[in-house]
């Protein structure tokens, strides 16, 4: 046998051995996967069967949750895994939330309990014992559960099927769960009407005044819900009550809608102090709309929450489009809640037109959302939806650094052009406003003078909280403006206590009829009255030539509207601007 024969034979052994040791490997590997995914699978089948949320996080986001987390906070869990615990909490446990998470993960504290209010998936508020520990061995996974609060005190409890309620002294969720389980179990030719009761403002009480008087709060409401309903009272969670009857038609729930509504027409006394409540109510029926206990409190629930959205101090009664439409809404947050990442907002600007000289020195700033499915959604739709869930400090970041950059790049390309940049009321409260304004225009490298802030009157703003912080924003050189002034009731006590530089005239002043009379004189006015306290005009709504030469007679300094041109890109307005000037040529100048 020759040496290469040999040495072929001892590399083809190798190889073998080679190809062995490899497929043992591969062997154990898969075997270890199955024994993992048998695991995993055990522990999924376990997690999902308990009465608690259970989950797990790695870098603060969930990567698991069971069905009964997804249950509590109204989330799927391909939404949930999308999220963190600082995503679906309510504005006061925000920073609380996010500090605890960060201490565990620097190991600053080995495990968290915690109570957070969280925003469900349908807008309302559930209060969770949330628990959450490091899994031994890993550095960036943690698992916990959530339970509803009331559990706290559940399991002290031996005859939980009258559970009372330790705050308003009511039967709780759980008794109104048996009562229902029962009814429609054993009476199921039986007609049943839930109301769902929601007090309209515990939670803002709770956050300006204290629970003390968001408790005191609930318990007059139980009272009066009592004294007007008896032992039909229920305190479901929260903010929200239900009320059960039997064999009650359309109309008879609604003369009891009407005597609900009226016991709270007179004031609640809180500190001292007389404080006005309104509430919403949601309505659903066994059997028409449910054929079960706990599918009649999701429809009486998913009733009210539909009322909220419309208007509260109001009720709707159930009906299958409401869970469309607030699945839509659903849909439409979460979208919302990606839309600034995702680059879907954009800025155009609604120039603005000195009548004296005869030129275009500023823009209003409009934010626009393009969304890639719905196309453009209105202002008017997903403002309040932001300010509701807490984005708007966010979206109006992005507002005032994109105006500002714009207007910059204006003024370099030889445009002198101011910008007016809407606040919400939200951002008016934000702590850092003064920082954050300065830091925007030092990063634009944008003269402050450049930039005025609109304000919109607000009901109930304390005025010296809000003038102590307007005052530091003039400071810097930013100029104030307070927005559709003349149709607020708050108007004069705005000009009184605020640094304001600027009144915006509400367009529905310029639009109306120019024969009407009190809207000459209330134009006249406004103007005369900036005047003396030497304060710049913009009108708004300027859609004529008559509207022009009206304004430049009560010697209105500013204007703008779809008569110079419609709110524009930035490209556009630069485009358009030849245009502009030609029509102010035409019916400002003469």
């Amino acid at each position: 046998m020759s040496v290469n024969s040999e040495w072929l034979i001892i590399v083809a052994a190798i190889l073998a051995i080679l190809l062995c040791l490899v497929s043992l490997l591969m062997f154990f590997h898969i075997q270890r996967l199955r024994i993992k995914e048998e695991s995993e699978k055990n522990i999924r089948k376990i997690t999902d069967s308990l009465h608690i949320g259970a989950y797990i996080i790695k870098a603060d986001a969930f990567i698991y949750v069971n069905d009964r987390l997804c249950e509590l906070t109204g989330y799927s869990a391909e939404t949930l895994k999308q999220m963190k615990w600082q995503d679906v909490v309510s504005l006061q446990n925000l920073e609380d939330t996010a500090l605890l998470i960060r201490q565990l993960r620097e190991g600053k504290k080995q495990e968290i309990e915690d109570r957070l209010v969280v925003i469900r998936g349908d807008g309302s508020r559930i209060s969770l014992i949330v628990k959450c520990q490091r899994i031994d061995g890993q550095h960036s996974h943690y698992v916990g559960t959530a339970d509803v609060e009331e559990r706290a005190y559940l399991k002290s409890v031996t005859d939980k099927e009258n559970l009372i309620d330790p705050v308003t002294e009511l039967p709780g969720s759980v008794a109104l769960r048996k009562r229902l389980e029962h009814e429609t179990v054993e009476n199921p030719a039986l007609s049943l009407a839930l109301v769902f009761v929601d007090i309209d403002s515990l939670n803002r009480v709770n956050d300006t005044i204290g629970r003390e008087a968001g408790d005191k709060l609930l318990q007059e409401a139980a009272r009066r819900l009592k004294e007007c309903e008896g032992d039909r009272v229920y305190h479901y969670r929260g903010d929200e009550f239900a009320i059960l009857f039997k064999n009650r038609t359309r109309a008879d729930i609604k003369m009891h809608i009407k005597r609900i509504m009226n016991t709270f027409t007179a004031p609640i006394h809180l500190h001292d102090t007389p404080w006005y409540e309104s509430v919403t109510m949601g309505v659903s029926f066994f059997p028409e709309d449910a054929d079960t206990g706990s599918k009649l409190i999701q429809c009486a629930i998913a009733a009210i929450h539909y009322a909220k959205k419309n208007s509260r101090g109001k009720y709707e009664f159930y009906n299958p489009g409401i869970l469309n439409a607030l699945r839509k809404r659903l849909e439409l947050e979460m979208d919302l809640r990606h839309a600034v990442k995702r680059n879907e907002f954009t800025l155009h600007y609604q120039p603005q037109i000195d009548l004296k000289a005869g030129r275009v020195v500023g823009s209003e700033a409009l934010i626009r959302w393009i969304h890639p499915v719905r196309g453009v959604i209105s202002p008017g739709v997903f403002i309040p939806m932001a300010e509701e869930l807490g984005l708007i400090e966010e979206i109006g970041e992005w507002v005032l650094r994109t105006a500002c950059r714009q207007t910059k790049e204006w003024n370099e390309q030889g445009y002198p052009f101011n910008v007016s940049v809407n606040l919400s009321p939200r951002q008016l409260v934000q702590e850092n406003l003064v920082t954050l304004v300065q830091s925007v225009l030092l990063d634009a490298d944008l003269p402050a003078e450049r930039l005025q802030l609109e304000i919109t009157e607000t009901a109930g703003a304390d005025l010296f909280v809000m003038s102590q912080k307007l005052q530091a924003l003039e400071e810097l050189g930013v100029s104030i403006s307070i927005d559709d002034f003349g149709t607020g009731y708050n108007s004069l006590n705005y000009l009184k206590q605020l640094p304001l530089s600027q009144l915006k005239i509400d367009q529905s002043f310029i639009r109306g009829n120019r024969h009407d009379q009190h809207d000459v004189a209330l134009v006249r006015m406004i103007v005369a009255l900036a005047n003396e306290l030497d304060l710049q005009v913009v009108a708004e709504g300027v859609e004529t030539v008559e509207h022009v030469q009206f304004l430049k007679q009560t010697n209105c300094a500013l204007a703008q509207g779809y008569l110079f041109a419609r709110p524009l890109t930035a490209e556009r307005l630069i485009e358009q601007l030849e245009t502009i000037n030609v029509q102010i040529s035409e019916t400002v100048m003469p």
